[in-house]
């Protein structure tokens, strides 16, 4: 609190997580009977995450007053390690890319292609590469004042941009750049709200 006047509030948060068994898709395969004929596709993640919530209050006088709040987020994750529900009901995963079964990427298409059993009578199937890297802004900002006792004039200012480039790595310097450079909305409301006194 620099001033009676100013409130200022900070509150940065960075997360780092690794989940081993994260699920990113299904297909319907009949020779999947173990799992009654679906295969059910999981990765290990790795996700990071940092957030900077900011929140200010200025007072200028007991009648103007302005409020601000601001959440960027910088989030990636990024998956390997696929593998399918062996059996329902537990926490067995048949692991792809091994001497029974064949996975490869097309990073120009940015999918997985997946054969179960390689040269076996399971067909083979895609899926999207899950890796992301979202940078996201929301900025809402309100300013009041108060014409008379009872009446007041609202102007208010929210901003959201999105930035998606990059997937599966994170860097929060160039993350940030491409944040704060990406397009975005805005919205501009204004309200009235005027007391009918006697």
């Amino acid at each position: 609190k620099p001033s009676p006047k100013l409130t200022l509030s900070v509150g940065p948060n960075f997360m780092n997580s690794v989940t081993t068994a994260q699920y990113v898709d299904s297909v319907d395969d009949a020779t999947a009977v173990d799992t009654y004929g679906g295969r059910y596709v999981f990765g290990t993640i790795d996700q990071k995450q940092l957030t900077l919530t900011t929140r200010v209050n200025m007072i200028f006088s007991n009648r103007h007053s302005l409020q601000i709040f601001m959440q960027p987020l910088l989030s990636a994750g990024d998956y390997e390690d696929f593998k399918e529900l062996a059996k329902p009901r537990t926490f067995d995963f048949l692991h792809y890319n091994n001497p029974t079964s064949l996975l490869t990427y097309d990073a120009e298409a940015g999918e997985y292609t997946a054969d179960p059993d390689r040269d076996g009578p399971a067909p083979s199937f895609t899926f999207d590469d899950p890796d992301f890297n979202v940078k996201s802004l929301r900025l809402n900002a309100v300013f009041r004042w108060e014409l008379k006792p009872g009446t007041a004039f609202y102007a208010v200012w929210t901003r959201e941009q999105q930035d998606d480039s990059n997937p599966g790595r994170f860097s929060a310097a160039h993350d940030a750049m491409k944040l704060f450079s990406a397009p975005g909305d805005d919205i501009f409301l204004v309200k009235l709200a005027y007391w009918l006194g006697r």
